[in-house]
């Protein structure tokens, strides 16, 4: 079904963007045999926490919640030959490797070869060299058990090593998300990690792909300046990529597009400095690429260039910091905005006396001030229609939180008149802080199990 690695081509696709990307764009693009590699990024700072508390909640869990399903549409391409790697095991790498053995073994391939790359928890590191946490303005020593984690942003080391030494399906942690691409294409290509210039062009292409359908136009969409067809059907963008050039393109016969002004967008999307794109695998500079369109739906990159990877690593710190309630309710019809303020006004009284067990609290009104805040309020002389009041606060315990929450929820039988709708979540909340940690003291490994 896929091609061979022997004229100079890396086909490499797109399998997710983030956590909980729509997997059916990543399957059409397996079952196409353009691409010989499919890479997963899965984990944001978010959804790391998220991970987290789910491994504090279950020990066994903590790897990306949608493993099984992936394993079960995917499993039929990779005993064809196709290549998977993803950030599969976010807080729990072992586990989620566990998983993809166990369940390739059970659907009866023999002969594929599982992965785990470890090494990205440094939170042991973490406590002897003590940074500073500089949003909180304490150090990690000072917040004590509160800190629950640090993972550490890997390069793409381990991922060329794994595929090297035959793994088929590649499960690691907190991936630097251009790390699964340029592993994968300096494998591809027989590329050296040390060839700055090449692993530059590989981190582009990581860059470009990581993001799933904002490059086939979903996150240009912006009618009525930029008008993008077919956004229901958005597809995953793949690579070709060779020395010095790669060709970004996406599925014939796909909504959306692949154009010059998507690519180049997307070029400048989350990079702080263009001259320094930084993580493990190097500094790359992006100031001379260049994007032109040369065939339907296909831009062809160019131009980054490369230094050595930096000496110190970034790293996200977890800390517990308590638990967040969100409560609303509705008012509608004549006055509606008068009674939704007036019940505004009760909860922060309510709040007041609570003390200071309640650390941050946020309250808005749907409609009115949710987006822009007070300060840029529209006053129009036609009342809405309707205002949804949206209370959320940071709490120093659970009781606390369940008692703002409740506060809402009496609002529906205190008044003001006329609330409904009431809705209220409680739940624990991980704040995660970036901190900096030499490279040289992470110590990652791969175990590899086969079927």
């Amino acid at each position: 079904m896929l091609n061979e690695i022997s004229d100079g081509v890396a086909r490499i696709g797109c399998g997710s963007g983030f956590a909980m990307d729509r997997l059916e764009p990543a399957l059409e693009l397996a079952r196409s045999g353009k691409i010989d590699y499919l890479c997963f990024d899965a984990l944001a700072e978010r959804t790391l926490a998220m991970a987290h508390l789910r491994r504090l909640g279950d020990p066994t869990l903590g790897y990306d919640s949608r493993l099984v399903e992936i394993l079960e549409r995917f499993a039929p391409f990779v005993a064809e030959g196709l290549r998977i790697v993803g950030s599969f095991g976010a807080a729990n790498v072992d586990a989620g490797a566990r998983i993809v053995h166990e369940k390739l073994t059970a659907m009866g391939y023999r002969g594929l070869k599982v992965a785990a790359i470890s090494g990205d928890d440094v939170l042991s590191q973490i406590r002897e060299l003590d940074p500073m946490i500089e949003e909180l303005g304490q150090r990690v020593s000072e917040l004590g058990s509160r800190v629950s984690s640090a993972n550490a942003y890997l390069g793409s080391k381990e991922v060329l090593e794994a595929l090297q030494n035959g793994a088929n399906w590649v499960v690691g942690g907190r991936l630097a998300d251009p790390a699964l691409y340029v592993g994968s294409v300096c494998h591809a290509l027989g590329w050296s990690l040390d060839d700055w210039d090449r692993v530059a062009h590989a981190t582009l292409v990581g860059h470009l792909l990581e993001c799933s359908t904002h490059v086939t136009g979903g996150y240009f969409a912006d009618p009525p300046y930029r008008v993008v067809d077919g956004l229901g059907d958005l597809p995953f963008p793949y690579a070709e990529v060779r020395d010095g050039t790669a060709i970004v393109t996406k599925l014939e016969g796909t909504g959306g597009r692949v154009d010059e002004h998507i690519v180049a967008a997307q070029v400048s999307y989350e990079v702080h400095d263009p001259a320094a794109y930084t993580n493990l695998d190097i500094v790359a500079d992006f100031t001379e690429v260049t994007a032109e369109l040369v065939g339907p739906d296909r831009v062809e990159v160019r131009g980054a260039k490369g230094k050595p990877r930096p000496e110190m690593a970034k790293v996200l710190v977890a800390v517990d910091m308590g638990f967040k309630v969100v409560a609303e309710i509705s008012y509608a019809a004549a006055g509606c905005l008068q009674r939704a303020e007036l019940a505004e006004q009760i909860i922060h009284k309510r709040i007041a006396q609570m003390g200071d067990v309640v650390h941050e609290l946020r309250t808005d009104k749907h409609g009115i001030n949710t987006m822009v805040g007070e300060s840029f309020r529209q006053v129009d002389a036609t009342e809405p229609a309707d205002v949804r009041l949206r209370v959320a606060a940071r709490c120093e315990t659970r009781e606390a939180a369940e008692n703002i929450s409740l506060e809402v929820e009496r609002l529906f039988l205190e008044g003001p008149a006329g609330g409904g709708g009431v809705m209220r979540r409680v739940e624990p909340v991980l704040g995660v802080y970036p901190v900096y940690l030499p490279a040289d003291r992470i110590r990652t490994s791969i175990t590899y199990l086969e079927t």
